[in-house]
């Protein structure tokens, strides 16, 4: 709880922090787990290590520079390059990348943390219902429903490998990682449309409506249209939409791990050493197999293509699900994420910040620190006239404000609920909305 709420942290730096603690987590598990299968906890690490490469918009960044450079863009003009691209993404792209990655850190490492506790096993949950005094309105449309069934077959499978040996438990291992990740993806959907829907939506609807406001003097609510339903809005937007978010996929989206870059939008590349053959073999577990043919195809190079369409929920699945296969004995990913001066900075900071405490944005001083340190007129200018976005959109500045501590509860799960749990939700990603969770549907 203390990492996910720290106050005045960089989104960037609190990644790491995340990337770290996930690095821990990995380790713990693996007391239980063996090192010799990689449990979903390694690749949490890269993954938030990733996150916070791209939450990094300074000058220097590693992120926007392998982006320019991508983009066969010239290096007398990177400059103005990532003024327009930091334009394009917006405030709520880190503000959603990272209200993302600490929502799902405070889900899973809960998970992890209270595994095989002496009391019943649980997870603390971020609510998406409920009413909470500081909780924004629209909170509801950016945390997404998942099949929490997922949960109960986590805590199931990871007890089975935990009595298990050799192939048999790396079965079941690959079965929890398929389950949590379902889970997770499933929470993230919604944040994941308003990261990467933003560009196109504010140049087509929020650019003007911004200048109409500020004309009339009234408020204007970003989030209102960076949330709406991408079917509710009207073709040309939806066109370009989807070619937005196929070039950033295709193009801008890369992992680094400790065996090579994974460039996600490209065909997944093996591991050095790693036979098709061997990675590919049949999975004898029953419930494990259902959970890999639920989102992976059996043809190799299907499975292994590269995304299309990160916002695509299958798409993006099959292709995790194809690495989590073929990764799976690749030992180097329980290797530290940073340098070991940094992995001591970043274990000093856990124990900093109190419970509960609001998460309150470091952007907002940031972004007003730096505008009225300008220089020469446009400096006069700002520290007369500039308004940071979070004084003049009220959504913008109730998420920057966010309290996780609000709205969190403790769902104990159900490991006892057989697979069959699994397989009466989520048909086309839909939950039955039966309060029971049971509607008698085969997937």
């Amino acid at each position: 709880m203390k990492v996910a709420v720290h106050p005045d942290r960089r989104p960037s730096h609190e990644a790491e922090v995340i990337a770290f603690s996930y690095h821990r987590l990995a380790l713990d598990l693996a007391r239980h787990l063996g090192r010799d299968v990689n449990n979903w906890y390694c690749y949490a690490v890269w993954a938030s290590k990733a996150v916070s490469e791209n939450l990094d918009l300074s000058p220097g960044s590693c992120f926007l520079g392998d982006v320019a450079a991508r983009l066969n863009v010239p290096v007398w003009l990177r400059r103005p390059f990532r003024r327009v691209f930091l334009a394009l993404l917006g405030p709520s792209y880190p503000l959603a990348l990272a209200l993302a990655n600490r929502a799902i850190f405070l889900e899973m490492g809960s998970l992890a943390a209270e595994l095989w506790d002496a009391d019943d096993d649980y997870l603390i949950r971020v609510d998406e219902t409920g009413d909470f005094v500081r909780r924004p309105e629209f909170l509801s449309a950016l945390l997404a429903p998942a099949e929490e069934e997922f949960l109960d077959a986590v805590v199931r499978l990871f007890t089975k490998a935990r009595n298990a040996t050799g192939p048999e438990r790396a079965e079941f291992v690959l079965g929890a990682n398929i389950a949590l990740v379902a889970y997770e993806q499933q929470r993230a959907q919604r944040l994941l449309e308003l990261v990467l829907n933003r560009p196109p939506r504010w140049l087509l609807q929020g650019s003007w409506r911004w200048l109409w406001c500020a004309l009339r003097r009234r408020p204007f609510h970003r989030l209102a249209i960076y949330t709406a339903p991408h079917a509710e809005l009207a073709w040309p937007a939806r066109k370009a939409e989807r070619w937005w978010v196929r070039f950033y996929t295709s193009r801008l989206m890369v992992m680094r791990t400790p065996v090579g870059r994974i460039q996600l939008g490209r065909p997944l590349p093996p591991p050095k050493g790693a036979a098709p053959e061997t990675v590919w073999a049949p999975i004898q577990d029953l419930e494990v197999r259902e959970l890999v043919d639920r989102f992976l195809p059996s043809d190799f190079d299907r499975a292994t293509a590269g995304v299309g369409n990160w916002l695509s929920f299958d798409d993006r699945m099959r292709f995790i699900v194809a690495y989590f296969r073929m990764y799976a004995n690749v030992p180097e990913l329980f290797d530290p994420p940073f340098t070991s001066d940094k992995l001591d900075e970043l274990e000093a900071e856990m124990d900093e910040g109190h419970v509960p405490e609001p998460y309150q944005e470091w952007l907002q001083k940031e972004n007003a620190r730096r505008a009225a340190a300008g220089r020469g007129v446009r400096g006069l200018i700002a520290r007369q006239r500039y308004r940071s976005p979070f004084r003049s959109d009220p959504d913008a500045a109730a998420l920057a404000g966010f309290d996780l501590t609000g709205c969190v509860h403790r769902r104990t799960l159900r490991p006892e609920a057989g697979p069959e749990a699994l397989l009466c939700c989520g048909i086309d990603g839909e939950l039955c909305g039966d309060a029971g969770g049971r509607c008698g549907r085969q997937a």
